[in-house]
């Protein structure tokens, strides 16, 4: 990949990244905001396009990262923030350990609906499912071919894209403050390497959230 193009990938992400902060800025004058950060640890792989996952090549999966959260009505709000993210893969093949660690720092913006009280809930718990896109930037790319490393960067694409779902509870904690605790699901829509074709990210993770 030519300067030239890195160059106007980062320019997206970049312009991105301040359209969703001008998008907050707008919503904050008109919504309940919420700020927080949010651990997640979880399985990755690499899949065709849409397959939900691939049992074969599972690695380990951490993230972390902040949270903002714009309250717009009392079921209905929009959570955006900045996560680093762990992908990849690991499988082995001819008697030969594979594993791709990938870095990636991730944007999401998720709609968010959820059901208080008016659904049976008590003491301000609430049942939550959110969903949206993301777009992500790759930190870092590294191989591993039986424990000896090398790398990958050339190899994989500066960017991934997808759609993230979240199921969770909700509960009220610390005066004011709420915690999440979810469950995870992105799809990468775009093929992460150069050489190997229909290769797409998939995550599913645990995660836990706090809310100011």
């Amino acid at each position: 990949m030519n300067q030239k193009t890195i160059f106007s990938g980062k320019r997206l992400y970049a312009i991105l990244l301040a359209g969703v902060l001008t998008m907050g800025l707008s919503l904050a004058s008109e919504a309940q905001v919420s700020y927080g950060f949010k651990l997640g640890a979880g399985a990755a792989c690499q899949s065709d396009l849409l397959q939900i996952a691939n049992n074969c090549d599972v690695r380990f999966s951490p993230s972390v990262g902040f949270i903002t959260k714009y309250q717009l009505t009392e079921g209905f709000a929009l959570k955006s923030g900045l996560e680093y993210q762990q992908k990849g893969r690991s499988f082995t093949e001819n008697n030969v350990d594979v594993t791709n660690k990938l870095q990636y720092l991730t944007l999401p913006v998720k709609a968010e609906f959820s059901a208080g009280e008016k659904a049976g809930f008590k003491k301000g718990q609430r049942l939550y499912f959110a969903a949206g896109p993301y777009l992500s930037y790759m930190l870092d790319a590294e191989g591993k071919l039986d424990g000896v490393a090398f790398n990958l960067n050339s190899d994989t694409k500066d960017f991934d894209a997808g759609i993230g779902l979240e199921l969770g509870m909700e509960f009220p904690v610390f005066n004011q403050k709420a915690l999440q605790v979810g469950l995870n699901y992105d799809m990468g829509l775009v093929e992460v390497y150069k050489t190997e074709a229909d290769l797409h990210n998939k995550m599913a993770s645990i995660s836990l959230g706090l809310l100011f």
